[in-house]
């Protein structure tokens, strides 16, 4: 009779990554760390590649394999800090509350209060207030992986809880709750709290989705 025991074991060793892959994953994460870490004390626009395979305690060609510049850097830290983030506000949708609206604003709030709190998104916005920080566009000019993910997040939960809408409205009301919590994000506004702010902008993006269409135009009617 087979050991029970073994099966487990044999999966795992079956399931386990080559030593060399393993390696350049556990690299890969140690950098990103340590590229985290010096970007919130310092600011991005102080930090080398150099300095931050010294911290990492690997080799510079290593970190130059992996990401091919420093602008890959900048990158792989946005987008592995964006799926943290986003990994967060999809739990914060699917937590129990009243209504779909109320759900929402406290999605919205909790990516306000996960970014105020997050020290690598604090160093950039400051940085960008005193002057410039590299990483600034991947939250603004070049934030699109950013909204992206972001944008198909809050659609899908929109067409779970809103499905009388069509795809072209639930698209936009997405865009438009996304692109007002990333601005809120970099330019916070001094005369409101964030559960002020959160619900602004729920009701903003829910006008969107609730508005009605326009009637046609008089020159629009004559022209048909």
């Amino acid at each position: 009779m087979e050991d029970a025991s073994s099966a487990p074991v044999e999966g795992r060793a079956a399931a386990a990554l080559p030593p060399r892959e393993a390696w350049r994953r556990r690299m890969r994460d140690d950098v990103l760390d340590a590229a985290r870490s010096m970007a919130a004390e310092r600011g991005w626009d102080s930090v080398s590649l150099s300095q931050v395979a010294a911290r990492a305690e690997v080799s510079r060609p290593s970190v130059y394999k992996e990401f091919g510049s420093r602008g890959g850097l900048s990158r792989a830290l946005v987008q592995r800090e964006a799926e943290r983030f986003l990994g967060g506000v999809a739990a914060a949708l699917q937590r129990p509350a009243a209504t779909a609206p109320d759900a929402l604003s406290a999605a919205v709030l909790h990516a306000l209060q996960q970014a105020m709190g997050n020290a690598l998104v604090a160093s950039v916005v400051q940085a960008a207030r005193e002057g410039s920080d590299s990483l600034l566009p991947y939250l603004t000019t070049r934030s699109e992986p950013v909204v992206t993910g972001a944008r198909e997040l809050v659609r899908s939960w929109y067409q779970a809880h809103y499905r009388h809408h069509d795809d072209v409205r639930t698209d936009q009301a997405a865009d438009v709750i996304v692109r007002l919590t990333l601005s809120c994000i970099v330019l916070p506004p001094p005369a409101h709290t964030l559960r002020e702010t959160a619900d602004f902008i729920t009701a903003a993006a829910l006008g969107v989705l609730e508005r009605r269409p326009h009637p046609p135009r008089s020159d629009d009617a004559q022209a048909s």
